[in-house]
């Protein structure tokens, strides 16, 4: 049974290559699948139906492939480990009698034996199930390490505080930026100072780097060289907001107490009475992440009213720096 070991291990290090492979191919049809159905009215709309289709059955093959090789390894380790007591209890017996001519294999000798072959065959035949299981945690940590092993957000990439006599409530030196420090600067050379008060609008073409200037502005790139400066708070408005699968005026007060006063003005600021008026509950119509009906036209969008950490903005009061990003 021992000798088995060996056998099994070289059997999980093949498995190990396996799973590997089948966790890519299965990231890969989940990324597919989740981008299809987040698109599924465009690509309805251009009938894309038949060629994503071929696309997902072209990785779930792949994936099956692997599979079965897994899975034949699998019942070849499965079937050495049950014909393994049979095997030891022959070769044993077989030696024991062979191996001198005054080795009489009685009853006595051969129950004892078979009852300590049963009691190692047990925790012997989990072996392969534990082998098994060893090796999809060890792909699974590795995975996990590789997250977990990121570099860190630089937490002084942008710097917070109040210079006295600065009339810039944004300023950025010399600043080279990138989305990785393996990778090529994104932005270069980036030198920006907008005065207090400012309605400041970036345009450019798509690609030319204006969510990136964004997310520099919020520390989320890598800061190679130069200095950033944001005097105040900050509050973000995203291109898609984060929609609780909750009622409309719970993702607009979103968990704050409950002022009426306060609410109606941000309803006003936003014009979102007409869409109020066409919803069959009004603004405690359920919502979700997907947005359809009305409220996802609404204007200046959802982006600003769900927005919670820009309330006081909304209605008119300046309390510190807004960034949008609209399309």
């Amino acid at each position: 049974m021992v000798l088995m070991v060996p056998v099994n291990a070289v059997i999980a290090m093949k498995t190990k290559t396996y799973q590997v492979a089948q966790m890519k191919s299965k990231d890969s049809r989940i990324k597919l699948m989740n981008e299809m159905l987040n698109g599924i009215k465009v690509l309805k709309l251009y009938a894309w139906e038949l060629a994503f289709k071929d696309k997902v059955s072209e990785i779930r093959e792949s994936e099956l492939r692997v599979l079965k090789k897994a899975a034949y390894l699998g019942a070849v380790s499965t079937f050495t480990w049950i014909c393994a007591p049979f095997l030891v209890a022959l070769s044993t017996f077989t030696v024991y009698v062979l191996i001198d001519e005054h080795n009489v294999l009685d009853a006595q000798k051969a129950f004892v034996s078979l009852a300590l072959f049963n009691i190692l065959r047990f925790p012997l035949n989990m072996l392969p199930m534990v082998i098994s299981s060893m090796v999809q945690a060890s792909v699974s940590l590795k995975r996990l390490r590789v997250f977990l092993s990121h570099e860190e957000l630089q937490e002084d990439s942008v710097e917070h505080k109040s210079v006295a006599g600065s009339p810039y409530s944004i300023s950025i030196v010399d600043g080279v930026f990138s989305w990785s420090r393996a990778e090529p600067p994104t932005l270069k050379r980036l030198n920006v100072c907008i005065p207090d008060g400012s309605l400041v609008a970036v345009v450019g073409h798509v690609g030319s780097g204006k969510s990136s200037l964004l997310s520099a502005l919020l520390g989320e790139m890598e800061k190679l060289e130069g200095a950033v400066a944001v005097k105040g708070s900050v509050a973000y408005v995203p291109q898609q907001a984060w929609i609780q699968n909750s009622t409309l005026k719970d993702n607009i007060m979103f968990g704050q107490e409950r002022r009426e006063a306060w609410y109606q003005r941000v309803v006003e600021a936003c014009a979102l009475q007409p869409d109020l008026e066409i919803l069959p509950a009004g603004d405690e119509t359920e919502i979700g992440e997907k947005m359809d009906g009305p409220v996802a036209g609404s204007v200046p969008g959802p982006e600003l009213h769900f927005n919670s950490h820009i309330r006081e903005v909304e209605v008119g009061f300046w309390y510190g720096l807004v960034l949008l990003r609209r399309s």
